[in-house]
């Protein structure tokens, strides 16, 4: 029809956070081919983002007022550390915190960000320079990290640890007590990627799409054989996995869990025994 506007009075917005190389990006390629989402991707320039972080909150709203589509859609990994505020009167919102395996997640980023380990030395050592990253830094998680034995750490170590810390704000930021927060793990979103997608669309009330779940793969699922963790990092990494494991599944009771398989490599880091074990860091 000529002159056709698409008119939505509400808006749902939905949010895509976490770390880098956790599977955001595929989950965004999903929502980027779905009929009733726009999508804003972080950027260096655009009008959401400057140098990958939203330009303010009074800017986010406005482009969700302005958009034609139900569910505008947002990638903010850098801003991860301040969901709160920018969720803060969106009751409509939802959020999708991606999460993978440590070692495999580690590998990627070193791979796609050779200096990737270079905010998390800074923090470690109490120096400028660990960036955004060292914002989402609370005292208790500082403390912690420059309480390690870090002498014989390699970039693996230092890599997984900031799985570790940006993970931990999953229940620092009390977003486990947030009902417009889920947890999506990458490995359950390729391995079963139609009982997720279906589960995740009538959780955040959208319709079904085939088409959407055109570029979804399992491919980086093969995981190389990782380095050997120091034990602490390791512990710690295990620990924290255990609890978000838990969280996703009592979230998701419809869609099993990822089971790794055996010997999947050094470094993996996967899940075992009871959440219960699990203790916060204080």
């Amino acid at each position: 029809m000529l002159g056709f506007t698409r008119r939505v009075h509400a808006k749902s917005p939905v949010f895509i956070v976490g770390l880098q190389r956790s599977g955001t990006t595929m989950l965004m390629d999903i929502f980027h081919l779905h009929p009733e989402t726009q999508v804003f991707d972080e950027a260096r320039d655009s009008k959401v983002f400057l140098d990958f972080r939203i330009r303010g909150t009074d800017t986010l709203r406005r482009v969700i007022d302005d958009s034609h589509y139900e569910f505008p859609c947002f990638k903010i990994i850098a801003d991860s550390h301040i969901l709160p505020s920018i969720i803060d009167g969106l009751e409509d919102a939802t959020v999708l915190w991606m999460y993978r395996e440590p070692g495999p997640n580690a590998s990627s980023r070193l791979v796609k960000f050779p200096a990737g380990t270079r905010a998390i030395r800074a923090v470690c050592e109490s120096r400028q320079g660990g960036g955004w990253f060292a914002e989402g830094v609370s005292e208790a998680v500082a403390r912690k990290l420059r309480s390690l034995e870090r002498s014989r750490f390699t970039d693996f170590d230092y890599a997984c640890l900031v799985w570790w810390a940006r993970n931990q704000l999953f229940f620092e930021l009390n977003l486990v007590n947030d009902p417009r927060v889920r947890l999506l793990r990458y490995e359950t979103l390729v391995s079963q990627p139609e009982a997720t997608m279906r589960a995740l669309y009538d959780w955040i009330g959208m319709q079904w799409s085939s088409p959407s779940m055109r570029f979804v793969h399992a491919r980086s699922m093969r995981k190389p054989d990782l380095p050997r963790l120091d034990p602490e990092v390791e512990s710690m990494c295990a620990s924290l996995l255990q609890r978000l494991d838990a969280v996703h599944a009592r979230q998701w009771p419809k869609t099993a869990s990822y089971s790794p398989a055996p010997g999947a490599g050094h470094g993996a880091v996967a899940a075992a025994g009871p959440a219960a074990s699990a203790t916060p860091v204080r």
